[in-house]
C-alpha cells in the first residue's frame, strides 16, 4: 500500500484571488525593510551673556521674560583682596572686598521659577 502525500489546497483556489489593496508579500513592489529618512535637529545652547547688573532676559527654563536676580558670591579673589590688606597692615579696610560687589562673583538667577542663568566673573 503506497501513500501519496498531497498537498492542501492554497489559499487562492479555495478564497479566490486576493485583492489587489493588501497584495501578498512575494507580489508586493515595497522593500522588506522600510527606509524612513530621519532628520535629526541639532540645537546649540549658548550662555547668556551677563554682566554685573541685573539683565533683562527669556528664562531658558520658564520662558518668562524676566529680570535676573543677582546673589554674590565670595570667592578665592576676595580672600586674598582681604589677605592683601591686612599684609600692608590696612586691617580696618580688611571688611571692604566682603562688602564689594567687585570682589565677588555676581550669580544671576530667574525670579520666576529660581533656575541658574549664569555667573558673571571679572
Amino acid at each position: 500500500m503506497a501513500s501519496e502525500k498531497t498537498n492542501p489546497p492554497t489559499y487562492d483556489q479555495v478564497h479566490g484571488p486576493t485583492s489587489s489593496a493588501y497584495p501578498h508579500p512575494e507580489q508586493s513592489n515595497a522593500p522588506a525593510s522600510f527606509n524612513i529618512p530621519t532628520q535629526s535637529t541639532t540645537v546649540i545652547v549658548t550662555s547668556p551673556q551677563v554682566g554685573p547688573d541685573p539683565t533683562t532676559m527669556t528664562c531658558p527654563s520658564c520662558r518668562a521674560t524676566m529680570v535676573t536676580r543677582l546673589e554674590y558670591e565670595t570667592t578665592t579673589k576676595t580672600h586674598i583682596c582681604a589677605a592683601l590688606l591686612c599684609l600692608f597692615i590696612c586691617w580696618p579696610c580688611v571688611c571692604i572686598p566682603y562688602c564689594s560687589t567687585s570682589c565677588r562673583d555676581a550669580n544671576h538667577y530667574c525670579p520666576n521659577c529660581g533656575s541658574f542663568i549664569g555667573t558673571y566673573r571679572k
